[in-house]
């Protein structure tokens, strides 16, 4: 492992804990600063924010505690008496040579530059759909560095970026329709505003002149947005040691669990990444792990000391919500893996007759013990390759074995959504799906 120098108040706070009886022990350091901007139809909102601030989980083998504060920890506490589960910390282990990203080192975006990103997006949404508007529009961009050090040895430091985007919109007549729109990415300056104008105003027409379709099957084409919120209701099929028992019911006589055109991967340092980084949240080195090979699964996502209890191979999965948070095992970057070949226009071109659902409209329901779902959807019918009716206050029903097993094609536009962490699905051709009103 690259050896990494613990700043003279991390040494001295691991010194204070192990004296105290408490061999295992870990300090985390954050600092960040980030400008939030705010635009509704009244308001104009900015707000620039720098913090700094610490964590603490130390203990032994009868018991644990967590800690955690603003500025910098007090070696000398006071610290809590360990009363949680026993304690275990990452060994050092070897990180892969990795190239920070050169916009890690880009400025966050200015106050002018960021409103008029947002005003830009309320004049794009206007000209895609007349009459339409945005409600509110909430942009965060941050930045933050991070330190680990633990008993031990380990060592690490990490860069973040992201920033985060929250439209709401609504379109014209009475009652207007309304819908929303949640993103991340890694730099605020790559944020496509006619591209998520274009999405929000399909949302919008769709709601306003789609109707409920009788009770339906066939072929259905996923849109990236519905394609991640089903495979986000799986996450727990895929994360931990008792993902391979949930998982095996699913498998079909061959043995596979989804059709031969389904992979799944995790990459915590995935190249482009929202989340890319060398290490996790514990600071042990990320990769990529195949979860799902071309229909067979292969092992779950396991963090290093859940390894010890299934099979497979671990990875650094294991992430810090924020700095007052635990750190829990979860994805970093789930996706499908995309089949360059394969174009959007293709997959619709294919259909004779089916259906072409680009957003969800709610929450889905996943009953993982009974292996079904039921997702609110809009989109479109579709005829000889064309979309032929608008469809709203739809679901899109069945189980979940028919799902992974009935995707037929895979499309190119791999596209990533803030879910369970960064959760990425291209266009899926899918049968043996329901659709109801």
């Amino acid at each position: 492992m690259t050896m990494v120098a613990v700043t003279p108040e991390h040494q001295e706070t691991l010194v204070a804990l192990v004296r105290r009886g408490w061999p295992d022990a870990e300090v985390f350091l954050k600092k960040g600063r980030s400008r939030r901007l705010e635009l509704s139809a009244f308001t104009q909102t900015s707000i620039f924010a720098q913090e700094q601030a610490w964590a603490v989980r130390a203990g032994h083998h009868r018991g644990s505690f967590f800690a955690a504060g603003t500025g910098e920890p007090d070696p000398a506490g006071p610290w809590p008496e360990p009363t949680g589960r026993a304690l275990r910390l990452p060994e050092p282990a070897m990180v892969l040579p990795w190239n920070e990203p050169s916009d890690f080192d880009a400025p966050l975006i200015g106050e002018r530059e960021g409103l008029r990103l947002l005003e830009s997006l309320g004049r794009e949404l206007a000209s895609e759909l007349p009459g339409a508007r945005l409600l509110s529009a909430s942009l965060e961009d941050g930045s933050s560095e991070s330190e680990i050090a633990n008993s031990r040895g380990l060592r690490a430091r990490t860069r973040a970026r992201v920033a985060t985007l929250f439209l709401e919109a609504a379109g014209p007549g009475r009652p207007a329709p309304t819908a929303s729109v949640y993103l991340a990415v890694r730099e605020a300056r790559k944020i496509n505003p006619p591209a998520l104008a274009r999405r929000l105003a399909d949302r919008l027409a769709v709601t306003a002149q789609g109707a409920p379709p009788e009770r339906d099957r066939g072929e259905i084409l996923l849109a990236p947005a519905v394609a991640v919120r089903l495979l986000a209701g799986l996450v727990p099929l895929l994360v931990g040691p008792k993902a391979g028992g949930l998982i095996s019911g699913l498998r079909d006589h061959r043995g596979r669990i989804g059709s031969e055109k389904l992979t799944l991967i995790d990459n915590g340092r995935l190249s482009g990444g929202t989340l890319e980084a060398p290490v996790d949240g514990e600071g042990v080195p990320t990769r990529e792990a195949v979860l799902v090979e071309q229909g067979f699964f292969r092992q779950p996502l396991l963090a290093w000391w859940q390894a010890e209890t299934a099979a497979g191979h671990p990875s650094g999965c294991t992430r810090r919500a924020g700095w007052r948070d635990v750190p829990q095992p979860g994805p970093t970057h789930l996706y499908v893996k995309p089949d360059a070949k394969i174009p959007v226009v293709a997959l619709l071109g294919s259909i004779a007759q089916g259906y072409y659902l680009i957003d969800t409209t709610g929450a889905g329901h996943f009953d993982l013990a009974e292996g079904k779902f039921a997702l609110p959807v809009c989109g479109f019918a579709v005829e000889g390759g064309r979309a032929s009716a608008p469809v709203a206050g739809a679901w899109l029903c069945g189980r979940i074995a028919t799902f992974l097993q009935g995707i037929a094609a895979v499309g190119r536009d791999l596209t990533f959504h803030p879910l369970d962490g960064m959760i990425g699905s291209p266009t899926l051709l899918v049968t043996g799906l329901e659709l109801r009103g």
